[in-house]
């Protein structure tokens, strides 16, 4: 339908839409280009070192090609012609989109609805269906762990699900079948793109000896945690002083107490300053596993970093998201973690930006050196705030 010429370090190649995904990827390698499909955008690229021209001898691939833009890339132009090189009524789709004001993929999908997935408005599974089947017999899956993939990476296992894979072996020790309760202790993988995944019990081999297609797989996976999980609230003093130029520190620190009203004002400070890549996760964001057996990677979705008032002072307070509970020795490595994050690195981060209120400019601290600072679950820290109350008192 379409042929896609690209220049890269004096190699020019040439190859031919629509091709299967792992196709299209394998003969870029071929030709030295180390962008995927996914990275490698239709407008020419000096800093990558490529340029790219696509052309046709087909009416309605000429169309298509005046009605992307730049910023749309190899993968989903071969998706697209995916399908239109297939369709039947080919001629409508032409009038449809020389009659349309889209100029992008996307908009060239949303008018062709309900042949693209993710634009239908009918539940598409992608699934097997057996022919005259005369039972469906299924058995017990407990998940073990899941693991979320590139839509590349999901395709690569699927396509050939007998090819030995470092996930399944890194994870082999957890998969086995219990014959006491007719169960499978089973490894999720899914497309964290897509959404479908498989379910695989590898019984000590490093590829799928057992496994099966679930659609929707991550949808599934996701419904499960968001009612199992719990939350854990840690909390610790915190600072604020006023950001006067020249001024030591700490002459300068306010009064938690004359600070509370502004709450909420700091809370919508701090979510404007985190960075984009840290508003679903938080401070796991920056989390990296131990190994494949971490805990804490495991089973902590996400860490928030807010300030509460908690008698009648500001607060920090780290609102943690947790499927079931923490070991003991998890636990104090979370919290060590959580520590090292409010004094060396989201901490100092949000510490060196300053607030601007009515009464001046403000900086806010989550740790402090004082022997008198510590993180602690929320009943401690109430615990110990409430007695040191009734003492002053």
């Amino acid at each position: 339908m379409l042929r896609v010429n690209i220049l890269s370090n004096d190699k020019d190649i040439i190859i031919k839409l629509p091709k299967s995904s792992h196709e299209l990827a394998a003969e870029l390698r071929k030709a030295g280009i180390d962008i995927s499909p996914e990275r490698l955008t239709l407008k020419s690229n000096v800093g990558h070192n490529y340029l790219i021209g696509l052309y046709t001898e087909d009416p309605l691939g000429d169309v298509v090609i005046d009605r992307i833009c730049d910023n749309d890339n190899l993968a989903e132009l071969n998706k697209l012609c995916q399908v239109f090189d297939k369709a039947s009524d080919r001629d409508i789709m032409m009038r449809t989109l020389l009659n349309s004001d889209v100029h992008c993929i996307n908009g060239i999908k949303k008018l062709f609805a309900d042949r693209f997935m993710e634009f239908s408005d009918k539940l598409v599974l992608n699934t097997s269906l057996e022919r005259k089947p005369t039972e469906l017999a299924v058995k017990g899956c407990i998940i073990e762990k899941a693991i979320p993939v590139s839509h590349r990476k999901f395709e690569a296992i699927t396509k050939a699900p007998l090819r030995d894979e470092p996930l399944i072996a890194e994870n082999k020790d957890i998969m086995y079948f219990d014959s006491k309760y007719n169960m499978y202790h089973c490894l999720l993988i899914y497309d964290k793109d897509f959404g479908d995944g498989i379910v695989v019990e590898s019984e000590g081999s490093d590829y799928a000896r057992y496994a099966q297609y679930v659609p929707q797989a991550k949808i599934i996976y996701e419904q499960h945690r968001s009612t199992h999980i719990n939350e854990l609230r840690l909390c610790c003093p915190i600072e604020i002083y006023q950001h006067i130029y020249d001024y030591p520190r700490d002459n300068c620190i306010l009064d938690n107490a004359d600070m509370a009203g502004y709450a909420d004002d700091i809370n919508a400070f701090i979510y404007e300053n985190d960075l984009p890549a840290e508003h679903e996760r938080g401070l796991m964001h920056w989390y990296h596993p131990e190994g494949p057996d971490d805990e804490i990677a495991e089973k902590v979705y996400s860490a928030h970093c807010t300030v509460e008032v908690i008698n009648g002072e500001l607060t920090g307070v780290i609102t943690a998201k947790i499927i079931g509970e923490l070991s003991d020795e998890s636990m104090a490595k979370f919290t060590d973690y959580c520590v090292g994050q409010l004094s060396d690195g989201w901490g100092e981060s949000l510490e060196q930006k300053y607030m601007r209120t009515e009464n001046g400019e403000i900086n806010i601290s989550f740790w402090s050196d004082d022997e008198s600072w510590a993180l602690v679950p929320e009943d401690e820290y109430l615990s110990e705030n409430t007695q040191d109350m009734e003492m002053s008192m």
